[in-house]
């Protein structure tokens, strides 16, 4: 039986489900995450971009897995987090008590302006996490419903993403040890021996001994 037909435009004026299918839907698509890429600033922006982004491509995964032969669903996506992780861009969780639900969560490094492709593709890749069965992983099924999204939406889905995938910047971490004597700055993503105790160390650039320690904003305490 074939799926239900989708509707071709979001509530966000997002091109999905069969638009995707046609000659530039992904380059409509790009476009339009570009635009609120932007304008992505705060925590509540980046998971109303990556809730729209999930109600495009979501109708257009499940058809593509379908006509590939993949007998995949969808499960319910009943909450959409922002980390601030550096290694993990991405992940679906599948609760045991119900197989019927999922809850995706996705790296606030992911959402700045020229990052829309990649952005793109690591939601793609936690929406077909969250069409097969939960052990999967990254398994032959996997792979198969990888191939299937890229050749059918051309979506360049990894298993693993490249590090700049990522904004490399101050926001990856939560610490800032400077010298005061010549002005090298170390980056540190928890409070170790140097963060809490700098007057025991010196600078491995000029060997003094005269750290200033700085707390950065990061994406969990970023406002809204």
């Amino acid at each position: 039986m074939p799926l239900p037909p989708q509707s071709e435009l979001s509530p966000a004026g997002m091109p999905k489900g069969g638009a995707l299918f046609a000659p530039g839907g992904r380059d409509d698509l790009l476009a339009a995450a570009e635009a609120r890429l932007s304008e992505a600033a705060g925590v509540w922006r980046m998971r109303l971009l990556a809730r729209d982004l999930i109600g495009a491509l979501g109708p257009a995964v499940e058809r593509a897995l379908h006509d590939a032969g993949l007998s995949a669903r969808l499960r319910r996506v009943v909450s959409v987090r922002i980390t601030r992780g550096v290694r993990e861009y991405g992940s679906c969780n599948i609760p045991r008590a119900d197989d019927g639900i999922c809850r995706l969560a996705f790296s606030g490094h992911l959402f700045f302006p020229g990052n829309a492709a990649v952005l793109l593709d690591v939601v793609a890749h936690e929406l077909l996490h969250a069409c097969l069965p939960p052990g999967e992983g990254h398994g032959g099924m996997f792979h198969r419903g990888m191939a299937a999204l890229n050749e059918r939406l051309g979506l360049h889905i990894q298993v693993y993403s490249e590090k700049t995938a990522i904004r490399q910047s101050e926001a990856l971490y939560r610490y800032k040890v400077v010298c005061a004597a010549c002005g090298h700055a170390f980056y540190y993503l928890r409070a170790g021996a140097v963060v809490k105790h700098p007057s025991r160390y010196r600078c491995a650039k000029c060997g003094k001994g005269a750290f200033e320690v700085y707390r950065l904003e990061t994406i969990e305490n970023a406002e809204a």
